[in-house]
């Protein structure tokens, strides 16, 4: 690993000690593993290091034979099980059996289909705590004696004395991602035909294929191949590319030059360039240091003449669905007889791909399906701001029963939804979309909260689905704050008023939708004060059985008025709920902010369509005679210039209607701009080229200017949004 990084990254000056520490320790651990399977006639030996700041024991040095065992690379300090964390604990020789091991692992019976031993002694020194030097044998019985623990714990103790001279010396211990992983020569270690890199190579692919196992999307497999390949077998630059309909794409690359990468990167298979030759033969490639249609390959500081390239086929079946190419050091010849090796490296990624693919097809296909259920913008009617989230809790092609919904009706009123459909699959989706469409008919029919939970239920049982759902439904008069709730089954929504008090409301909860078709639901009649913000839920939200923890909803309603930050931070506990009982979360924030007549005055909003070629410049124009009509026509350049650059950004990258919102606050003018597009917009710190055109410089101009900026997905899209401080003149 050390020459490898000394030709990736030339060295500084003054490093030149640091670099010596860094090959003098991955010496001494590579020889204290390979003589404890020598002196012990192991079949492996592993070095585990500390991993700093965390309770865990990592895979320095592995050591193997020709019959070595896949070695754990990764071992929580607190697990009884593994004789490494033991020792690590005891200060002791610890010992166990696989037959221990997998009682308290079972899925690491593929890593060790046979049974073995291990004994991990401790390496520690008079003041410092290394880690441990553990042994594996093939094994049907234990029988490690005191003989064997005495070598290992003598072993142990040297490496330790000798790690101690290495951190004198300023050598870091940290262990690497990957283990480095040797072959041990000798009688009985080796195996005819095999070569020095054979036994390591079989290892690292073993590994490999475990991983993959488990990697559920494409991001998965890219991370684990590439750091397999480049930490593991050692390659000088890899680079991996996808098929997709009739071009290449680069999905994950190392140490390669960028113009090689900006070339590669949509090439037609049609055209003639090693990786498309590779992956219509179906057949591996080797290009010499010489051959010039890899050069230019690798940043300039490394010469081509002084690495070769092998381009493996990632094959699924009985196509190709890309290509692994991987450039090694010409020292590293011994990899071309293992021939065999990356032909299997090269099918278990592709095999990998194809698999990943599909289910991001299918989560793509759900989340889409989920969203066009969900509104696709919500309305802000004169005296309401609202927001909403919306998350899945599983990958695939589930869908859920959550809803929400803000109804404008025409007198002005606002009616405000929230459900959940009992279930996680394709019937609860339809329930709800039926749900979801009958409750906005009822709103907008004129029918209060009780009145449209009555007709839900009635329908639902009519539906004859064996599915119930909970629902809540309120009604609101921007003009007078007057609002009546209702619910059934479903959970009140928190409050948070102007000064923060957090009021509790009282509501007859109501059985669900569904059960009973003589079930009434009684109405609760408020005042809504001017800066109360509601939150509706579904249990997604919160722990199984309890309310939402008022702590936390404490501290997201910190600041009502930036309702994008509110959102974030309660949505963001979703993620940390217990697998066991995940389910969809959907939320609904609604803040009433007076009466419309006056926020009328402080509120501008604005729609453009997404095939408005003028829609910025409108904008802009607009914008000025907004900012003149509040006497801030002194911020107008600013303002005007940021607005540009989110309005350009949500035109050309989300492919949706634009919705502009410019909010006056006695402090700050507030800009939110709403697309349908869920991805989050991202800062580009290399302007695109889409990006020069009028009004689009990505966002580093509104991160540099703006006084704070954000963007959050806003159930079906998201929302960007900025703020500016009106001068102090003016306010």
């Amino acid at each position: 690993m050390a020459k490898t990084m000394k030709r990736l990254y030339p060295t500084p000056p003054g490093s030149e000690l640091i670099r010596t520490a860094t090959e003098a320790r991955e010496q001494i651990l590579v020889s204290a593993a390979r003589n404890v399977v020598r002196i012990l006639g192991a079949s492996a030996a592993t070095v585990f290091l500390r991993v700093p700041e965390a309770p865990e024991l990592r895979a320095a040095v592995v050591a193997v034979t020709a019959l070595g065992v896949g070695s754990v690379e990764h071992i929580s300090l607190d697990d009884e099980a593994f004789p490494s964390a033991r020792a690590w604990r005891s200060g002791q020789v610890e010992s166990a059996h696989s037959v221990e091991i997998m009682s308290g692992h079972p899925n690491l019976s593929v890593f060790a289909p046979f049974p073995l031993e291990a004994a991990a002694a401790p390496v520690f020194s008079g003041t410092r705590r290394y880690g441990t030097l553990t042994a594996f044998w093939l094994r049907v019985h234990p029988q490690i004696d005191d003989l064997e623990r005495g070598r290992l714990a003598r072993a142990a103790s040297a490496l330790a004395r000798d790690l101690d001279q290495l951190v004198d010396q300023g050598a870091s211990l940290i262990p690497p991602r990957v283990p480095h992983v040797v072959a041990v020569e000798g009688a009985g270690a080796g195996a005819e035909g095999m070569t020095a890199s054979t036994a390591p190579l079989i290892y690292h692919l073993h590994k490999l294929a475990m991983l993959l196992t488990i990697a559920s999307r494409t991001p998965d497999v890219v991370k684990a191949s590439m750091e397999r390949v480049m930490d593991g077998f050692r390659a000088q630059a890899a680079v991996l590319t996808l098929t997709d309909a009739d071009r290449l794409h680069v999905v994950g690359a190392v140490g390669c030059a960028r113009e090689f990468l900006r070339t590669l990167n949509g090439t037609p298979v049609t055209q003639g360039i090693p990786e498309t030759e590779v992956i219509e033969r179906q057949r591996q490639s080797m290009y010499g240091a010489s051959d010039p249609r890899t050069a230019g390959r690798l940043p300039e500081h490394i010469p081509d003449e002084q690495n070769f390239w092998v381009i493996l086929p990632l094959l699924a079946g009985q196509h190709a669905v890309g290509a692994l190419s991987l450039a090694f050091g010409v020292e590293r010849q011994d990899i071309v007889v293992e021939q065999g090796t990356l032909t299997t490296l090269a099918t278990a990624v592709g095999q990998a791909f194809e698999r990943t693919r599909m289910n991001d097809a299918q989560h793509a296909l759900a989340d889409d399906l989920q969203h066009a259920l969900l509104p696709p913008m919500l309305p802000q009617p004169a005296g309401v701001m609202s927001t909403s989230r919306y998350a899945s809790a599983t990958s695939g092609i589930n869908l859920g029963g959550d809803w929400y919904d803000l109804i404008r009706l025409p007198e002005g009123q606002v009616v405000m939804v929230i459900g959940d459909v009992e279930g996680h699959n394709s019937a609860a989706a339809v329930v709800m979309g039926q749900l979801r469409s009958a409750v906005r008919a009822y709103a907008a029919e004129g029918h209060g909260p009780g009145a449209i939970l009555d007709r839900a239920n009635r329908l639902l049982i009519g539906l004859e689905t064996d599915h119930f759902a909970t629902c809540c439904c309120a009604w609101l008069d921007p003009d007078t704050g007057a609002a009546q709730m209702a619910t059934a089954g479903h959970p009140p929504p928190r409050i948070s008023t102007a000064d923060g008090r957090m009021p509790a409301v009282s509501l007859e909860t109501g059985v669900p939708l569904g059960i009973d078709p003589h079930a009434m639901f009684e109405v609760t009649d408020l005042e809504l004060e001017p800066g109360t913000l509601l939150a509706f839920y579904t249990n997604g939200l919160v722990d199984f059985g309890t309310d939402l923890d008022p702590e936390s909803v404490k501290a997201a309603f910190a600041d009502p008025r930036n309702l994008e930050r509110v959102g974030d931070q309660l949505i963001g506990a979703f993620s940390e709920s217990p697998a066991g009982y995940a389910d969809d979360a959907a939320l609904l924030l609604v803040v009433y902010q007076g009466p419309s007549a006056q926020a009328r005055h402080n509120v501008r909003q604005l729609r453009i369509h997404r095939r408005d070629l003028q829609g910025a410049q409108h904008t802009r124009n607009l914008l000025r005679e907004w900012l003149a009509g509040w006497d801030l026509s002194s911020m107008a350049d600013e303002e005007e210039l940021l607005l540009s650059e989110v309005v350009t950004n949500g035109l050309v990258h989300g492919d949706s209607d634009v919705y502009v919102y410019v909010r006056r606050y006695p402090q700050h003018i507030r800009v939110e701009v709403r697309d349908s597009d869920p991805h989050p917009a991202q800062v580009a710190t290399v302007p695109r080229e889409e990006d020069q055109a009028e009004g689009g410089r990505g966002l580093m101009i509104v991160s540099a200017l703006a006084s704070a900026w954000g963007n959050s997905p806003s159930g079906r899209g998201k929302t960007v949004w900025f703020e500016l401080p009106i001068p102090s003149a003016s306010r």
